[in-house]
């Protein structure tokens, strides 16, 4: 019995040994699939990680971001390069198909990537934008510290489409008076006929505030810095192109107006104005801020229009959703716009902003005159036009105005 429990004995374990061999092939099989899904894990989470230095290195270098959201940035990137390697790792532990973090990582990479690249391009635009010369003699504007201190800016509307380098006539004639601490802006608007004397040009002779900007913008500048005795260290001059671009961009916006009218087919569209808000596109709204034919204070209301056509726009961009709309209108601006002011005065505004996130009080004035009769102009010799003289009271106001928002 010995010897057959012995035998028995030797053939079971014989069989047990053959049922196992083909066992451990598998095994080393699954051992090799689980290797090569670590290694492909690892290589997403690497991925990754240069993904959100990628992104991060972006944003610095694009530098709108307040330094608080920046250090924010980073620590929620590093907590999610965390999450999908503690998933990663359970997965590989428990030997789970799912919850093993790769899609999660292969998502957030994906995104990062287009976000670094559009920072970038945002980056690169605002290049493009800020090309502008300095104008007058104000030779510390790069370095002014526009985030602390109240300034002037002088906006420039050209009757031109295309290229921005043309020296044109000055249709829009805005100072946007800011004070950053107060969050307060003021808008004075100068009719485009007034009757003022052209400094370095017309000898003391009077001509049209329009004309002044066939010599330059900081000729027109000059000329608004005398008429209300101020300083106006930076301009940003657009043209015809950018105002209906960005309008655009922006998904229309909603313009408060204070009359009906009808624009005619010269302002470029006829659109019926009514009294209150009103919904423009971009070409409804360049039309609202050119027609002055068909209202009855003329270029008056013309520039009070176009004050409201500007408050509206600062509203929308004071909104958090101008993040959507920011490379965009960027891009719109950029070949159709230029201005004085610093690449980084600008973001240092954008960044006081986005901290901040406060609205703005906007206040629109308008300098206002006689427009009944002509007068002879040094830039034109045929014989008088049509001007509008001054109403020094008027000038008066704004100059006070200007002097106490300035001041505080």
């Amino acid at each position: 019995m010995e010897y057959r429990d012995q035998l028995r004995y030797i053939k079971n374990h014989q069989n047990e040994s053959e049922r196992k061999r083909p066992r451990r092939r598998g095994g080393r099989k699954e051992r090799k699939r689980t290797r090569r899904k670590s290694a492909f894990g690892r290589l997403l989470w690497t991925v990754q990680m240069a993904a959100s230095l990628f992104f991060v290195a972006a944003m610095v270098l694009l530098g709108i971001l307040p330094r608080q959201y920046l250090a924010g940035l980073a620590l929620l990137l590093l907590a999610l390069l965390f999450v999908v390697r503690a998933l990663s790792e359970r997965a590989r532990r428990s030997r789970r198909r799912r919850g093993s973090g790769k899609g999660l990582s292969v998502v957030l990479s994906a995104l990062l990537i287009v976000g670094g690249i559009y920072g970038l391009k945002v980056n690169a635009a605002l290049d493009k934008i800020a090309v502008g010369e300095e104008s007058g003699s104000h030779a510390g504007q790069p370095t002014y510290p526009v985030t602390e201190q109240p300034f002037n800016v002088y906006i420039s509307g050209i009757d031109v489409y295309g290229d921005i380098d043309q020296e044109s006539r000055s249709d829009v004639n805005l100072i946007a008076t800011i004070n950053p601490k107060e969050n307060k802006i003021l808008l004075t608007t100068t009719p485009r006929d007034y009757y003022v004397p052209i400094p370095g040009v017309s000898g003391g002779e009077r001509d049209k505030l329009t004309h002044a900007g066939n010599y330059g913008v900081g000729t027109s500048m000059e000329t608004l810095e005398e008429l209300y005795n101020t300083e106006i260290p930076f301009y940003v001059r657009v043209n015809f192109t950018s105002v209906e671009e960005i309008v655009d961009v922006m998904g229309g916006v909603d313009v408060e107006s204070e009359l009906a009218f009808q624009t005619g087919k010269e302002a470029g569209e006829i659109v019926d104005v009514k009294e209150g808000k009103n919904h423009f596109n971009g070409k409804q709204a360049l039309a609202f801020v050119r027609e002055r034919k068909a209202l009855a204070a003329g270029d008056n209301q013309r520039g009070k229009n176009q004050q409201a056509l500007l408050t509206a726009l600062i509203k929308k961009c004071m909104s958090p959703m101008i993040v959507r709309y920011a490379n965009g209108m960027i891009n719109s601006v950029a070949g159709n716009a230029e201005t004085n002011l610093s690449e980084n005065q600008i973001k240092s505004l954008i960044q006081m902003q986005i901290g901040g996130m406060k609205g703005w009080e906007i206040e629109s004035v308008a300098a206002s005159g006689d427009d009944s009769g002509k007068k002879y102009c040094y830039s034109y010799r045929g014989g008088p036009l049509y001007v509008t003289v001054p109403d020094e009271g008027s000038v008066e106001e704004i100059k006070n105005k200007m002097e106490k928002l300035m001041e505080n």
